[in-house]
């Protein structure tokens, strides 16, 4: 599986945007980044609630709400926000990476799959909201694709799905995984969605992969921009 990590184009474009990010966030009030790049924050009264992402993806060079489309990129902007908690920075949220497609993937390998391809394009960019009109970025990364302590429990947990999908064992679908974790396989929406075991046509609520706190922490230590309270 190492031939999935070495896509030097893929590692050039991401590398570009990380250096980029890196030369530009630190100490940045993201309220006066908006400001420069035009971003609204506010709109018709109502706050904006993508103004952040849209943001820093305006300092990373690319369109708004990456309208160039991470498939040609190769590289896809998430921003969460971090609280401090016994000096370490933590993530608030879980972050979904990708929707469960049964069909689609029984016709994947791990290195082909969807969950990998968007996984490996991520870049988080992590924000603590100071005060309410102060937001500075505070760390800075992506999934190291040369880790493979850190993709085997990845894969595996993939090829676990796959396999209750083969199995047609929809029943393990309703808690696979669990925030010690790096990878959760969690309901969609408001539980309203359907997808059906292409082996069994049995229907189980649609599930989205997400990528937990634990993998989020993992991802931003990449690096540590100089932000301090």
């Amino acid at each position: 599986m190492t031939q999935i990590f070495k896509g030097s184009e893929f590692k050039k474009t991401r590398s570009e945007i990380l250096l980029k990010l890196k030369e530009s966030l630190p100490n940045r009030n993201l309220y006066d980044l908006a400001a420069e790049y035009q971003v609204p924050i506010e709109s018709y009264g109502h706050k904006n609630k993508g103004w952040v992402g849209q943001t820093v993806e305006k300092v990373a060079g690319l369109g708004v709400n990456n309208s160039q489309s991470p498939d040609g990129l190769d590289c896809e902007l998430k921003t969460t926000s971090l609280i401090l908690v016994d000096g370490l920075w933590v993530p608030k949220e879980t972050i979904k990476i990708t929707q469960l497609n049964p069909k689609t993937l029984l016709e994947e390998t791990f290195e082909t799959s969807i969950l990998w391809r968007k996984l490996s394009r991520l870049v988080f960019v992590g924000v603590y909201h100071k005060t309410a009109t102060e937001c500075y970025p505070a760390q800075l990364g992506a999934i190291d694709l040369l880790n493979p302590e850190l993709i085997k429990p990845i894969q595996n947990f993939w090829e676990d799905v796959q396999h209750n999908i083969l199995s047609g064992d929809m029943v393990n679908f309703y808690n696979l995984g669990n925030s010690q974790d790096l990878i959760q396989l969690r309901p969609v929406g408001d539980g309203k969605l359907w997808s059906a075991c292409p082996i069994t046509g049995e229907k189980f609520p649609a599930r989205a992969f997400y990528a937990t706190k634990i993998l989020i922490s993992k991802m931003m230590k990449t690096i540590v921009l100089d932000y301090s309270l």
